[in-house]
C-alpha cells in the first residue's frame, strides 16, 4: 500500500511516522519543503517541495492508496492539490482542528459535537497568512473538502495535541514548573478544563483511518478533558515534588495584561469540552489517561532535554516576571491562596 504523507517531520507527522514504521505500512513517502529536521526517517522516500507553490505537481503521475494531509492551512491551494490526485488517491485523510467551531465561551454549550457550526471564512481571510486566521482557513480548507463528492475522505479533528516532540512547549512549561520551583502562580486553581489529544492516540487513530470502514466522514479525535491542576498533580507524582501553589484570579491576570492561553500556556477561564463518542463508537481506541500521558511525557523530557529553558519564541510568562508577580501578591498579603501539591 502506497502512502504519501503531506508534512512529516515535525511533531505530528514524526510521530505518525515512528509509529507507521513500527507496522506492515512501510511504502512511506513523505512530501514537504525539507527544511524541518530533513535528516530524520533517510529509510523512507522524499519528494521535496512546497505545497503552496507548482511544486504540488511533483505528487502527481502516480497512484497514491492513501494520502494523509498534515500541513493543509491554506484553502486557496487546494484547487490544485485536487486536480493533480484526482482520480489518482484511494483515500484522503485530512488533519483538521477543534478550535474552527463557532462557539460562544461565554455560553459553551455542555459539549461540542461534529455537527458544531464552523467558523466562516472571508475572501480575504482565506488568503491571509498570520496565525489569526487558523481557525478561520481550516474550516474553509473542510468545506472544500466535502464539496467534492469523488473524494473518499476521512476528516480528523484533534483537539490540542500534546507529545514527544511538541515544539510549542505548552504542555512543558507546567512540567517544567513542577521540576524547577518550589512555589508557582496557577490561574483559578488550575480547575479550568480543555480537552486534550495525545499524540500517540492521534497517530494510532490516522493509522486506523487508512483502511477503516468509516461511518461517517468527519470525527473529533481526542483523548481526555483536564485541567491544568490534574497535570500539575500528575507531574508532581511522578517526579516525586510537592510545589506550592499561588492562585492568580481572572481579574488579576487582566490586570498585570497576561493573556489568556500564551501568558498562562493553556489556560483559559472556561471549560471546553469536545465530544469523542462517534470516534470511540466507530473506531477500536481506548484513550490514554492524564496519568499515562503525563508519564510518558515526563520520561521524554527528562531524559532527553533535560528541562531545558522554554524555546525562544515562547510567549509564556517567563521566570523573571513570574517572580516580580509572586513578590506582588506577598506584598499584598494574598498568600491565603496558597495551596500545596501533595
Amino acid at each position: 500500500m502506497k502512502i504519501l504523507i503531506i508534512g512529516g517531520t515535525q511533531f505530528v507527522g514524526r510521530n505518525l511516522v515512528e509509529a507507521l514504521l513500527e507496522t506492515d505500512y512501510q511504502d512511506l513517502t513523505l512530501f514537504n519543503r525539507g527544511k524541518t529536521n530533513p535528516d530524520i526517517f533517510p529509510q523512507v522516500k522524499r519528494i521535496t517541495g512546497d505545497r503552496y507553490a507548482d511544486d504540488i505537481k511533483k505528487i502527481g503521475g502516480q497512484d497514491w492508496d492513501v494520502v494523509i494531509d498534515i500541513s493543509g492551512y491554506f484553502p486557496v491551494t487546494m484547487e490544485q492539490l485536487l486536480e493533480t490526485i484526482k482520480g489518482r488517491v484511494g483515500r484522503y485523510i485530512y488533519v483538521s482542528t477543534t478550535s474552527h467551531y463557532d462557539i460562544d465561551y461565554e455560553n459553551l454549550p455542555p459539549s461540542i459535537q461534529e455537527d458544531t457550526p464552523l467558523v466562516v471564512c472571508t475572501e480575504e481571510q482565506m488568503h491571509d497568512t498570520s496565525g489569526q486566521t487558523y481557525n478561520q482557513r481550516k474550516a474553509e480548507f473542510e468545506r472544500i473538502l466535502q464539496r467534492q463528492e469523488w473524494l473518499n475522505k476521512i476528516i480528523l479533528r484533534p483537539s490540542l495535541i500534546i507529545g514527544n516532540h511538541d515544539h510549542t512547549d505548552r504542555l512543558y512549561y507546567w512540567f517544567r514548573k513542577v521540576w524547577k520551583q518550589d512555589t508557582f502562580l496557577l490561574p483559578n486553581h488550575g480547575k479550568d478544563v480543555i480537552t486534550y489529544t495525545d499524540v500517540n492516540d492521534f497517530a494510532k487513530i490516522m493509522i486506523q483511518s487508512i483502511e477503516h470502514n468509516n461511518a461517517f466522514d468527519t470525527y473529533n479525535a481526542n483523548s481526555y478533558v483536564a485541567s491544568l491542576s490534574e497535570f500539575i498533580h500528575a507531574a508532581a507524582r511522578k517526579l516525586g515534588k510537592s510545589p506550592k501553589l499561588i492562585n492568580v484570579t481572572p481579574a488579576f491576570t487582566e490586570e498585570h495584561e497576561i493573556p489568556y492561553w500564551s501568558g498562562f500556556p493553556l489556560w483559559i477561564p472556561a471549560n471546553v469540552q469536545v465530544d469523542n463518542s462517534r470516534l470511540l463508537e466507530d473506531y477500536q481506541f481506548t484513550p490514554s489517561t492524564v496519568e499515562a500521558t503525563t508519564t510518558k511525557l515526563i520520561d521524554y523530557y527528562a531524559n532527553g532535554l533535560k528541562w531545558r529553558d522554554l524555546n525562544d519564541y515562547s510567549p509564556a510568562l517567563t521566570d523573571e516576571r513570574e517572580q516580580e508577580l509572586m513578590e506582588l501578591i506577598e506584598d499584598r498579603g494574598q498568600n491565603a491562596s496558597l495551596s500545596e501539591v501533595r
